[in-house]
Parts: structure tokens; sequence; C-alpha cells
């Protein structure tokens, strides 16, 4: 699976830099088993501003195999 953690967005809130979400974008498997598309990881999912792009991925990758995983269940 590709990863890419493209940037973020903040925001100041009272003064401060607070993180609102990273960009992030996957691609994973070949024709015709493939899956890509684009994220918004937030603070609520375990990041912050400090995080590092690794620690961005990491996160990106739950989510994604959690969405994965949510729609093979749905299929059955």
């Amino acid at each position: 699976m590709n990863i890419s953690v493209n940037g973020a967005q903040v925001n100041f809130v009272e003064g401060k830099l607070v993180l609102a979400y990273f960009n992030v974008s996957f691609s994973a498997g070949q024709f015709p088993n493939s899956l890509s598309g684009t994220l918004q990881i937030t603070g609520d999912q375990g990041v912050t501003i400090e995080s590092t792009q690794a620690e961005v991925a990491a996160v990106a990758k739950t989510v994604i195999l959690d969405l994965v995983n949510e729609d093979k269940g749905a299929a059955k």
C-alpha cells in the first residue's frame, strides 16, 4: 500500500496553531483489485500538529483497513 501525507490544514485558536487535518492519499493493489483515494486524518484519530509523516501514515493505514473490512462485512 502506498500512502502519501500531502500536507496539513491548521488553524489559529486563541493565538496558537491547532491541527485541523492532514491530507493523505493512498493506492493499493493492482487492477482490477485496486483501491485508491484520499483521506483527512484529524486529531480525533490520535495525531497532532507535531506528528511525523510516518505516524500519520500509520493512522491512515489503520483507517483504510477498517474501511475495507467494514465494506467486506456489508457484502456478506
